[in-house]
């Protein structure tokens, strides 16, 4: 190791050290002493004393473009060690302005009497001042059976980290901070939830403060952070419910409320734009590590500009393709390939897109060729192949073999002179940051074999670096049917047992409407994306695109975004 590079981590390492052991002093410190409030009512002193943990925080994240649409709600992590991230969730949301902001946090430290607290004092932070929404306090303080005012916040980080920030994106919001007892429950929960109703409006940010899985070594809590992420694509509030804390995250009740509310008040969904984990700090094993999460909530419509970082990675999914038959009609149109291409990329900006690609590529289709035997031309094929910026295409469905053996060598003849990846029934395709492994349980058109995926083709999942996300790209089910039967049921938990980090269907020609978690979300399941590019009208068919981001410690957020029929765009 070169001196350079050694002392690079062990800059790191010491970074990771001073700031563990302030952390454990100030809980120590909070924790031991007793409340104690500031003169009359005056303001709650600043908690930090440098500036710069937080003004090194926004300019490192000046250049990300924030969220062209309005943001109804952040989770950010409370960790100083990653300022950044907390800045980060902010940074996006800085586009639009509001005039109150709700914070959850946890009570870290046991000190609120009742299951929750909050406060009408003012804060002083190192950037200058926040203040207490007083009205839409006193509104949540008649709820005095589990509400109490509380000077607890002078010594609680979940919500002091939260303030700088805010003064500065937000300087004229005022807030509404409240710390959440461990020992309050989901009917608890609830009851938060609807006195909270009362204060959020449009012009509302709600701010979840929390960090997530806690104490564990990296590699354990890698495993717990995918099943939160899993539940929060699915939007399931009986799956956050079950999530444990710490081990999944730090406050379980402030993730079930902003989840809660964002769906009830605002239709919003979370868009996942970070997730790390404190041992990437430290070039030492580290054996109780932190793991962090930053969401974005919104009613996210097309157009979304979808704030990354430069190194984010994100990949799309579709359904099914075939640039024969009637499709091939209306592309030939003028106009009309571009439209769709724009609408596309509108979406992906261009990143890389994974379809099914159904049928035979060939240098000239024949006339005479029947409508149930897909056959594509290979000039019009690659060109919308390229313009899409498909990166890969599955071959493991029932139509690659309509013309047998040597139909499927044109096929990967065409892909291969284009450059266009390419993997079939077993294979796997690696990619920069997963692997896509293809499977298909229907034989090729008109045949009467079914049920293909045995035990030793499901086997082809297994992999031996849990840090690579495995994809399951599956052509399976019952054409029309948006759910699956117990015989996808069956497969989909034996490609669970095998490691799986998502499984993406095709071939029901219409997508399903949610992201389904499996094995308590160790796994996502989206059974069906319909078609992408199919020359069904809507009447008959629908169509998804699943973005998918991937993570530099090997876990995935997954985003199901709902397609227009491209078909009949192109037919108008």
């Amino acid at each position: 190791m070169s001196g350079r590079t050694a002392g690079g981590a062990w800059a790191r390492t010491s970074i990771l050290i001073f700031a563990t052991a302030l952390l454990i002093l100030s809980v120590l410190q909070a924790s031991a002493a007793p409340i104690t409030c500031p003169p009359g009512d005056t303001n709650f002193p600043s908690f930090y004393s440098d500036p710069t943990l937080f003004t090194d925080a926004i300019a490192a994240v000046a250049r990300i473009e924030p969220s062209n649409q309005r943001l109804t709600g952040i989770t950010v992590p409370h960790h100083l060690l990653v300022a950044d991230l907390v800045a980060l969730g902010f940074h996006a949301a800085s586009g639009f302005r509001y005039k109150r902001i709700v914070i959850l946090s946890p009570d870290h430290f046991h000190k609120t009497q009742k299951l929750f607290a909050t406060t009408t004092r003012g804060f002083d932070t190192v950037l200058g001042p926040v203040m207490a929404d007083t009205a839409a306090l006193r509104l949540i303080q008649a709820n005095s059976e589990m509400v109490e005012d509380s000077c607890l916040f002078a010594k609680e980080h979940g919500v002091q980290a939260m303030l700088p920030f805010l003064h500065h994106y937000f300087p004229e919001a005022t807030i509404v901070p409240v710390a959440m007892s461990v020992k309050a429950k989901r009917g608890d929960w609830d009851r938060l939830a609807q006195a909270l109703k009362a204060i959020v409006d449009k012009d509302t940010l709600i701010v979840e403060s929390t960090d997530f899985s806690h104490y564990l070594p990296q590699h354990e809590a890698r495993r717990f952070d995918q099943q939160t992420l899993n539940m929060l694509a699915a939007g399931s509030l009986d799956g956050i419910t079950a999530l444990r804390q710490p081990d999944h995250a730090d406050s379980v009740g402030a993730l079930y409320i902003q989840t809660r509310l964002q769906r009830e008040l605002f239709g919003a969904a979370p868009l996942v734009v970070a997730n790390e984990n404190s041992q990437a700090h430290s070039s030492d094993y580290v054996e109780r590590t932190t793991s962090y999460v930053v969401a974005l909530f919104g009613a996210f419509g097309p157009g979304i500009n979808n704030p990354a970082r430069p190194d984010d990675k994100l990949y799309y999914f579709a359904g099914d393709v075939n640039f024969g038959r009637a499709m091939k009609k209306i592309l030939v149109r003028d106009g009309v390939a571009e439209k769709i291409v724009e609408s596309v990329l509108a979406l992906t900006r261009s990143r890389p897109l994974i379809v099914n690609l159904e049928g035979v590529i060939l240098p000239n289709v024949p006339e005479a060729i029947d409508d149930m035997t897909l056959a594509m031309p290979a000039d019009l094929a690659i060109d919308m192949l390229k313009k899409l910026h498909v990166a890969a295409v599955s071959l493991a469905n029932n139509h690659a073999y309509d013309l047998g053996p040597s139909g499927y060598a044109e096929t990967l003849a065409a892909l291969d002179a284009a450059g266009i990846a390419h993997f079939g029934q077993g294979e796997t395709l690696a990619l920069a940051d997963l692997d896509l492994v293809g499977l298909t349980d229907i034989d090729t058109n008109g045949s009467r074999n079914t049920d293909l995926l045995t035990p030793a083709l499901l086997d082809r999942l297994l992999h031996d670096n849990a840090e690579r996300p495995v994809i399951a790209f599956v052509h399976w089910g019952r054409e029309y049917k948006t759910e699956p039967s117990p015989h996808e049921e069956m497969l989909a938990d034996q490609m669970r047992l095998r490691g799986v980090t998502a499984i993406v269907g095709g071939h029901p020609h219409v997508s399903s409407e949610a992201i389904l978690p499996l094995g308590g979300g160790d796994v996502a399941e989206i059974y069906s994306l319909g078609n992408f590019l199919f020359d069904q009208k809507a009447e008959r068919s629908s169509g998804s695109m699943l973005e998918l981001r991937v993570f530099s410690q090997g876990t995935i957020f997954a985003r199901l975004i709902p397609l227009p029929n491209f078909f009949e765009m192109g037919s108008k």
